[in-house]
């Protein structure tokens, strides 16, 4: 292991750590507080505008489709140029993108400019995420990814307030809706305009000189001249940008269909119960906007305790078994659900604890641990790739899964909706089965875990015994 990456790992977490991790999850609240605001819109937006099934799947879906193209660039570009190069750039265009939706003139408008705020989102993951995690000392870097993830909650919870205290301003409360999200954009501007590159991404292009400088700026008593000339004794490492495609080459792609085939199932019921939540509610008969945005908020406080249990078990239980057990707990509650709507009305109190229960175990397991996963079992030249790769397959479902929900729920109604969604669950269940053994993360160092799938070692070896 190279002699700064030993360092950053160990060192004490100190409140650059806590402006790393806060400036990096406020990307992630603006795509819960966007996620969730265009939910409540819909509530206003499809009688007002007369929406069809088609029209409400296609804006409810934009987001996600710009999210998976801003994947993929913004993963790519980060390994190649830098982290930092988008962390100011990606945000902006939410910014802008959130400022044009609120002077949408029509369905064709408004989808275009949600799309393109789904770039700046969809950019956003891959950095934030690779961000923390190469900052991060080992022992913390679990619960630091897990506390900024959790900011999507917050982001989903603060949407939900504001939609419910705008909802009553009149016609044009949607406008405002939108437009509310370009505030905390500018707060996220301000927090990230002077942070540096990552020390990792330095190391990696050989540039060991500009890692010192950062690593002496989040640690002062680091004696610089001293680990200056211990460098300077040891043979530079070779600079190894692999291509993106290395993703697919035999000896990853256990991992690449690891990170992102869960997340692609994950997302399927995620993003279609939580775009269409106040919806589901009103037909499982809580027909109040009021009413079903204030269940909305219970749901997202649920969410947001299942991640902060994550967070403070991740060091102790790793991220693999969350995972399971979230996706088994999934398909119980969602199954269950869905076989008693299959002959009758569910009751109120069974409606509340399966959609709770789901919630937080949710969260718990893989909503967020699919976040994690990629930044932690791919090597620094791969890491931001890996995850824009596994953001764009997994918004890709969720943009199907939101487009085609209103559709399969007007053919087949809420029980057989909620066995196909639990039936997912199942699929991630097995896929992690078959694919996770071995690569715990745990508080092992980013370079460590990475070197089990390095080449000249067959795949198997990093997903099994």
């Amino acid at each position: 292991m190279h002699t700064i990456h030993a360092l950053f790992d160990d060192l004490k977490i100190n409140k650059q750590h806590r402006r790393i991790v806060l400036a990096a999850g406020l990307g992630i609240f603006l795509d819960g507080y966007d996620l969730s605001i265009i939910a409540v819109a819909l509530l206003l937006l499809k009688p007002d505008w007369h929406l069809s099934a088609v029209a409400t799947g296609l804006l409810g879906a934009a987001t996600l489709a710009g999210a998976a193209l801003g994947g993929l660039i913004g993963g790519r570009i980060a390994d190649l140029f830098g982290r930092k190069v988008l962390y100011l750039i990606d945000i902006a265009a939410f910014l802008i993108a959130a400022l044009l939706s609120g002077i949408a003139w029509d369905v064709t408008s408004l989808i275009i400019f949600r799309v393109l705020l789904g770039i700046g989102v969809g950019m956003d993951y891959p950095l934030s995420s690779s961000y923390i995690a190469e900052f991060m000392p080992k022992a913390q870097r679990g619960s630091g990814l897990s506390w900024a993830f959790g900011l999507f909650m917050v982001g989903t919870t603060s949407s939900a307030v504001v939609g419910l205290a705008l909802l009553q301003t009149g016609p044009d409360a949607w406008r405002w809706m939108f437009i509310s999200g370009a505030v905390p954009a500018l707060a996220v501007l301000w927090l990230r305009r002077n942070l540096p590159e990552t020390p990792r991404w330095y190391i990696a292009h050989n540039r060991p000189e500009e890692a010192i400088q950062v690593l002496q700026s989040m640690s002062p008593n680091v004696d610089a001249q001293s680990l200056q000339e211990t460098l300077q004794k040891q043979t530079p490492e070779p600079v190894q940008m692999r291509a993106w495609a290395t993703l697919f080459a035999p000896l990853w792609l256990g991992r690449t269909l690891l990170v992102v085939i869960p997340w692609m199932l994950m997302d399927v019921s995620t993003f279609g119960l939580v775009v269409y939540l106040p919806i589901l509610l009103g037909s499982f008969g809580i027909h109040s906007h009021t009413d079903a945005l204030l269940w909305n908020v219970l749901f997202d406080l649920i969410g947001l305790g299942g991640i902060a249990s994550l967070a403070m078990a991740t060091r102790r239980i790793g991220r693999v078994f969350p995972q399971l057990a979230g996706f088994a707990l999934n398909a119980f509650f969602l199954g269950a659900l869905g076989l008693v709507a299959l002959y009758t009305q569910p009751p109120i109190w069974l409606l509340v604890v399966t959609i709770f229960g789901y919630t937080f175990f949710n969260n718990f397991g893989p909503s967020t641990t699919t976040w994690l996963l990629p930044v932690e079992i791919f090597p620094t030249d791969l890491r931001a790739s890996a995850h824009g790769l596994a953001t764009a397959c997994s918004r890709v479902a969720a943009a199907t899964s939101v487009f085609l929900l209103p559709s399969v729920h007007a053919a087949v109604g809420n029980g057989w909706l909620m066995l196909i969604l639990a039936a997912t669950a199942l699929m991630g269940l097995l896929v992690t089965l078959l694919l996770g053994r071995d690569v715990e993360p745990g508080i092992r160092s980013l370079e460590e875990i990475s070197e089990v799938a390095e080449p000249n070692a067959p795949v198997i070896a990093a997903i099994a015994d």
